[in-house]
């Protein structure tokens, strides 16, 4: 059985569309637009960046900050968790061990790619000492990569962060006060053991030091042959 044959005319334009006529309605929608936007300023959408800058919510993905404790020490502890779960592993670090017994590691480096970083917050997530937060902050340009990778000091907390006129807290583990703090169990990782810690180490710098090992004794000499 043969198949239906269609036969498809190819579309005739009008005269008005030789003329590009239909153009005519989408110049007329931006050119009122356009006087719209001229005259009635207030009914704009946009905002007139920088003079006017946007209100963003309490959990917005900015730049992330290093908290620090009461004394002013990180609270990181350098445990890797971070750059672990970073899905764009743009987070570097490298350990040490505190000079005080009080805390655990802490970070010699810590630094950011912030180029490579998607601002997800999974190193919020899952940081267990509560020691990395998200800002509101979304200025970041750069003229080369080096600008873009921030360490410790571009990192850690600053009072301009939380001034009047800066970026504030966004995304973090909690809103206002921890549930442990609210019921009165909060206290700084590591100040309640500082006393008996440095009372240790004062006790161990007094300890005199062992007494040299005595020499081995000389081996015997070989017996002569039968």
């Amino acid at each position: 059985m043969p198949g239906k044959v269609v036969i498809i005319q190819p579309h005739e334009p009008t005269i008005g569309e030789r003329l590009y006529l239909p153009l005519l309605q989408g110049m007329a929608l931006t050119f009122r637009k356009f006087l719209s936007n001229v005259f009635t300023p207030g009914v704009r959408p946009t905002i007139e960046y920088p003079e006017q800058r946007r209100d963003y919510s309490d959990r917005y993905r900015g730049r992330q900050i290093l908290k620090v404790r009461e004394d002013g020490s990180l609270k990181c502890v350098a445990c890797y968790m971070c750059a672990m779960h970073c899905p764009a592993a743009c987070i570097h670090i490298e350990a040490g061990e505190h000079p005080n017994l009080a805390y655990e590691k802490y970070p010699t480096v810590f630094e950011i790619d912030l180029l490579r970083c998607v601002m997800c917050g999974y190193c919020v997530d899952a940081c267990p000492k509560d020691a990395i937060w998200m800002t509101k902050d979304y200025e970041m340009s750069y003229f080369n990569r080096k600008d873009a990778v921030y360490g410790i000091p571009e990192l850690t907390e600053k009072p301009s962060d939380t001034a009047a006129d800066g970026p504030g807290y966004g995304y973090r583990p909690y809103y206002g006060a921890s549930p442990a703090k609210k019921a009165g169990q909060f206290e700084p990782s590591g100040l309640s053991l500082l006393p008996m810690t440095l009372a240790r180490n004062a006790a161990i710098n007094r300890v005199p030091p062992p007494p040299p090992r005595p020499p081995a004794p000389a081996p015997a000499p070989a017996k002569p042959a039968a």
